[in-house]
């Protein structure tokens, strides 16, 4: 008897949504692109579904899931880091750390 051990895991970032914040939702555009996520991971091996708790993640994911019944596991870690509480044109350049 052989048992395959191998396993594939899939990091998908969210389809397109309307802002950053943690209730943004999907666009319209951002919910068909889940569908076809969902066309595209329906007829592969999919034993868990884990989600940061943002809605546009979630709602990213959410249409596989049903499709599979699968229950979407909300995983706090996969949080987004809060830049900061106003928007930043420049968010990029403040990423870079300085020079040593």
């Amino acid at each position: 008897m052989s048992i395959n051990l191998n396993k594939n895991i899939y990091i998908i970032r969210h389809c397109e949504a309307e802002g950053q914040s943690e209730d943004a939702p999907l666009t319209v555009k951002g919910l068909e692109q889940a569908e076809k996520l969902s066309d595209f991971f329906y007829n592969k091996k999919v034993d868990h579904i884990i989600s940061s708790p943002f809605l546009r993640a979630i709602q990213t994911i959410q249409p596989l899931a049903n499709r599979l019944n699968l229950e979407i596991q909300i995983d706090n870690r996969l949080s987004e880091c809060l830049l900061s509480s106003m928007p930043m044109s420049d968010w990029l350049d403040k990423l870079h750390s300085p020079e040593e």
